[in-house]
């Protein structure tokens, strides 16, 4: 789901123009450079190139700070991967794995050394030396104590890597060696390499117990977790299974165009996936040997590594580029030009959060992913979400026809829905001491549940059709509902009816009580927008707006916010109905409003599946959310400010992480150590940040 910024290809090119040209666009060379580097960091962002984009938008910032820098920075940092440590040798990084706990390293390369590193510092644990050639393969024993390693001119060794001694030596290949697989249990390791034949040991007696053969080299290995059967890849175009026990072949995968560079089992043994040369990656049915899914790639595919859930792919590419990939749909998650050219090698940590790459420059480089999703999708209803409310700081209520759904927060990795009734639930509000929770029904009645235990305290009725807008007063004291076409007003929590405001003369959709709580603001489908004393039940002001209002909010210093169909978001002067400013452009129109708990930020939810933001109270524009399909029926920020929600028609609720774009850094604050984080270099006399050349290591 991606935050867009507004096009600037054009003006990029006009400013780079104007640079070579030696006549800037603008006096102020602050300016020139933050628009520049904004719009860098805009294409950086299209790409989801986010340590890139977080380095452009931080140096715009520098120069000349805004709403939308702030903003691009912030989504950027959220998502973007950063550089935990480098190392740099003599030669290319041909292979790197991870210990099963993902605290040790391992890697080899041309110098002919493997060595083991620790993770979280980057400190050597151990170097092995034994090796006379280049190393092409390393793997770790299932309990993490014994590492096998192999390459030139075909011996394979196994070391106890924590004393530095070697405990076997295997010998039978004829050639390099290029892959390496423990069995899950330990007892055996598979091997294949140059000489086209796949073979397995048994690590105890060091005997080769089985041997297969290929048409071409073997590049890879993999057990599946069963120990059944084995998985090896190869120059040929094929993926080959083999059954361990009958020891035959029983599926040969073929569709590759080029040579099958990796290949894994699914933890469960039910998938397999395979990785070309040919830009591919395929999905096949472990059992049948049926080819599943395909996922296309932009560039070429050097190695890639899947975590055992199948969930995220590491591909690797020989134009020097790493990028983090959707298993099940192929969305690229990220992508970082991590190497100058060709990439050797990549691995993934088994908790997925870490990943490394080894490049033919001779750089090891270890990235470590956000622990948390800074946005996630989630899916549990079957009809469209009509609205949405925040019950807690980590609690969000969904409403819709077919009921009420909570949804704790707490765990982004892993978060679930409950039911809380069945009862239609077309509009919802909290109210402020988050005891309270008001559903809006069909059948022209509100239900007053315990925000706690879903139970309900109060059934206020009278109104006529759904209730499509309700809203507590600040204190809590009185809820406004929308009937059809009158306005009704509660005492509460005792439920008593305090009158009705009389005069939309067709169905209202929207609520609004201003700070104080004297003031209620209204509009629906007569197109206009309305104010009320609540307190004399008296009209205040009409705006007649053109077109269906579908959404009002007041600002925090008394302006009005309104939203709807074929019309711009716009700011009113709610004394006088002035029309203050049009906070967008766009005539499609919006369904949804929400101010931030501390009054800076407003959120629309429009017809075309997207969310904008604005800065409060300049009302200057920040950034979009997309990633949901139809029409956004619902927004809300939780109670702290640090989660924006959103509500489509594609029965989906959309979380986006807010803390970042809230609470941005300090303009120029710490710009060297941002770029160091993300491995990059600011060229500032070419206008360029770029990778960090290979000079040293870390």
């Amino acid at each position: 789901m991606l935050g867009v910024l507004k096009p600037r290809g054009v003006v990029l090119a006009l400013l780079l123009a104007s640079c070579a040209a030696r006549q800037p666009l603008v006096e102020d060379p602050r300016d020139w450079r933050a628009r520049v580097y904004l719009a860098k960091g805009d294409a950086a962002l299209q790409a989801r190139q986010w340590g890139v984009a977080a380095a452009c938008f931080a140096v715009a910032r520098a120069s000349r700070d805004s709403q939308e820098a702030r903003w691009g920075q912030a989504w950027a940092s959220d998502r973007a991967s950063t550089l935990r440590w480098a190392k740099q040798f003599e030669g290319s990084v041909l292979s790197v794995a991870f210990s099963p706990d993902g605290r040790v390293l391992a890697s080899g390369g041309h110098d002919s050394r493997v060595r083991l590193w620790d993770v979280e510092r980057g400190t050597l644990l151990a170097e092995l030396q034994g090796h006379t050639a280049e190393v092409h393969a390393v793997a770790f024993s299932p309990d993490g104590g014994w590492l096998a390693s192999a390459g030139r001119p075909g011996e394979i060794r196994v070391w106890d890597w924590r004393e530095g001694r070697q405990v076997a030596q295997l010998q039978g290949h004829a050639d390099v060696v290029r892959g390496l697989a423990f069995s899950p249990k330990g007892g055996w390791l598979a091997s294949g390499g140059l000489d086209k034949t796949v073979r397995v040991w048994d690590v105890g007696t060091g005997a080769e117990v089985m041997r297969f053969e290929h048409d071409d080299v073997v590049i890879a290995v993999a057990f599946s977790a069963d120990e059944a059967q084995l998985l090896s890849t190869s120059m040929d175009r094929s993926a080959r299974v083999w059954d361990l026990g009958a020891r035959r072949e029983v599926h040969r995968l073929v569709g590759h165009a080029e040579k099958v560079e990796s290949g894994a089992f699914s933890s469960d043994g039910r998938r397999i996936m395979t990785a070309a040369a040919d830009r591919a990656v395929r999905f096949w049915d472990a059992r049948s040997g049926q080819l599943v899914n395909v996922l296309r790639n932009e560039g070429d595919v050097s190695a890639a590594a899947i975590d055992a859930r199948f969930q995220l792919l590491v591909q690797a590419g020989w134009d020097g580029r790493v990028q983090l990939v959707e298993a099940q749909g192929g969305a690229v998650v990220e992508r970082l030009d991590a190497h100058p050219a060709f990439v050797m090698s990549v691995a993934l940590s088994p908790d997925g959060l870490t990943f490394a790459s080894g490049g033919m420059e001779g750089m090891l480089k270890v990235w470590s992913r956000p622990a948390a999703p800074a946005d996630v999708l989630l899916r549990g209803h079957t009809v469209w979400v009509e609205a949405l409310a925040f019950s807690q700081a980590r609690e969000l209520l969904s409403g819709a026809e077919e009921g009420l759904r909570r949804w704790r927060l707490a765990d982004w990795q892993d978060m679930r829905s409950a039911p809380v009734e069945a009862e239609p639930a077309v509009s919802l509000a909290v109210s402020p001491d988050r005891k309270l929770i008001a559903a809006g029904t069909l059948k022209g009645t509100v239900r007053v549940l315990d925000a706690g235990s879903g139970r309900q305290l109060l059934e206020l009725s009278g109104m006529r059709g759904s209730v499509r807008a309700v809203a507590f007063s600040p204190d809590g004291k009185r809820l406004a509902a929308a009937g059809d076409p009158d306005l009704h007003l509660w005492s509460v929590p005792d439920g008593r009816e305090l009158g009705r405001l009389q005069g939309h003369t067709a169905k209202p959709w929207a609520l609004a009580f201003d700070g104080t709580g004297h003031r209620l603001a209204s509009g629906g489908a007569d197109k206009t927008v309305r104010t009320w004393d609540v307190d004399t039940r008296q009209p205040l002001l009409r705006i007649d707006a053109g077109e269906r209002i579908r959404a009002v909010a007041f600002t925090p210093s008394g302006h009005l916010v309104t939203a709807g169909l074929k019309q711009p978001v716009r700011l009113w002067d709610a004394a006088n109905g002035q029309l203050l400013k049009a906070l967008d452009e766009g005539p499609v129109g919006g369904l949804s409003l929400a101010l931030s708990p501390d009054g800076r930020f407003l959120a629309s939810g429009g017809v075309d599946g997207r969310v904008e933001v604005w800065g409060l109270p300049s009302g200057e524009w920040m950034g979009r959310v997309g990633g949901q399909q139809g029409f956004v029926s619902a927004v809300a920020f939780s109670p702290d400010g640090g989660v924006l929600a959103s509500a489509a028609s594609d029965r989906t609720v959309h979380l986006l992480r807010f803390e970042s774009i809230a609470h941005p850094t300090p303009a120029g604050a710490g710009l060297e150590a941002l770029l160091r984080r993300y491995g990059l270099v600011w060229d500032e006399a070419r206008f360029r940040i770029q990778l960090k050349p290979s000079a040293g290591s870390d």
